[in-house]
């Protein structure tokens, strides 16, 4: 900025005031129409309407020509159902308005991301209970519960998205800067993918049948060990980031070769006691998937070490060279 400019003040909730270099307007408005006859292939349609949610679209109309299709419109209401806050609010036989009814502001990322690990959290701990007591009935809840959780992770994402073009939405939020947004951006596909593994083991329990409450004690047991461990491990890392802790995040990352080894160790068992080749072939997956979350725990706790040094700390002092 030079002398002359046109400056814009706003006042902040801490009382601070922030200058922004010419005029400042309210965000225009626009109505986002998609194509459906151009969307002729499986789930398309359905993609394409979730990417307009997480860039902050919305309005959102879908129009075909001549009458949308079946398959669209499952597709619509499908994805109306997946996404917080998006519904259909007119309808008519060649089209259907899709509203967010969202206020970014009042869903603080942090928060969102919290919810997202308790969630997690709990399915890992049904899905391996579903397993080893063969009890179908937890693993159809599981799944149920992965429904809030991809609930939740697009609506991180959208936060996510929306804070990186409105600076205001950013603070209110509660991200710090650019670079915080790609962190967290980390942080949110490592619990995405652990909500995941959590339910690939809640989709073997149901292909095993009950069958897994038969295994070698010895097997069963080290499966419940291993996912309290990981389950710790998820938790530890994540309070780790929150805390600003350096220590705790090193101390996670380096746990993460004990459920490692742990899972090598029961795969070993399952392949030289299990003889049924369906059970063995079904327990090694769920023994991979629940070891997978804790190398995803890992991403979180390098996240909060790297952020950890993002100012000047006893671990790393800054000096000014010329």
């Amino acid at each position: 900025m030079k002398q002359g400019d046109i400056v814009t003040f706003r006042r902040e909730s801490d009382g601070g005031i922030t200058v922004y270099p010419g005029l400042t307007k309210e965000r225009e408005s626009f109505r986002y129409i998609i194509d459906a006859d151009l969307c002729d292939s499986p789930n398309l349609l359905t993609r394409i309407i979730t990417a307009n949610y997480l860039t902050g679209h919305d309005t959102i109309q879908i129009v075909s020509k001549k009458e949308l299709s079946s398959r669209h419109l499952e597709e619509v209401r499908g994805v109306s159902r997946r996404l917080t806050g998006l519904g259909i609010v007119e309808q008519n036989l060649k089209s259907v308005t899709l509203q967010s009814f969202v206020d970014p502001t009042k869903f603080p990322i942090y928060g969102l991301m919290r919810r997202l690990q308790i969630i997690l959290s709990s399915m890992l701990e049904q899905a391996v209970k579903s397993v080893v007591e063969g009890r179908v009935a937890l693993a159809d809840e599981v799944l149920h519960m992965e429904e809030e959780a991809d609930r939740i992770y697009w609506m991180v994402i959208r936060q996510l998205l929306l804070a990186v073009l409105d600076r205001r939405v950013a603070k209110e939020v509660g991200i710090e800067g650019p670079m915080h947004v790609v962190g967290n951006r980390v942080i949110a596909k490592s619990l995405e993918r652990m909500a995941d593994s959590a339910s690939h083991v809640a989709l073997e329990s149901q292909k095993l049948k009950g069958n897994g409450k038969g295994v070698d004690v010895k097997i069963t047991k080290g499966l419940l060990e291993l996912s309290d461990k990981v389950r710790s491990l998820i938790e530890d890392s994540f309070n780790a980031l929150m805390k600003g802790d350096l220590k705790k995040s090193n101390e996670c990352i380096e746990r993460v070769g004990g459920c490692d080894a742990l899972e090598r160790s029961l795969t070993a068992d399952v392949m030289r006691s299990v003889k049924e080749v369906n059970l063995a072939v079904g327990l090694r997956a769920i023994i991979w998937d629940v070891g997978q979350m804790a190398r995803d725990a890992e991403s979180i706790a390098e996240v909060g070490i790297n952020r950890n040094l993002e100012r000047p700390s006893n671990f790393c002092q800054w000096e000014k060279t010329q």
